[in-house]
């Protein structure tokens, strides 16, 4: 059985949420422009969070094969 289509979209899946915490950042920068710097941080915070089952899927596609 192949499960390279569910390792894509693990990866397809991280890249969507990093755009949607980036969308709402910057819409909650463009309401509040002061608190730009604590915004960005938790930003940075949650992409991180984000981006790590991306990276298992990715290696994941290398395992498989």
């Amino acid at each position: 059985m192949n499960f390279l289509p569910f390792a894509l979209i693990g990866v397809i899946g991280s890249g969507i949420g990093v755009g949607l915490i980036g969308m709402g950042a910057m819409q909650a920068i463009g309401r509040n422009p002061a608190a730009s710097g604590d915004i960005v941080i938790k930003m940075l915070t949650a992409i991180a969070l984000c981006e790590v089952p991306g990276l298992l899927a990715f290696a994941a596609i290398f395992l498989i094969k």
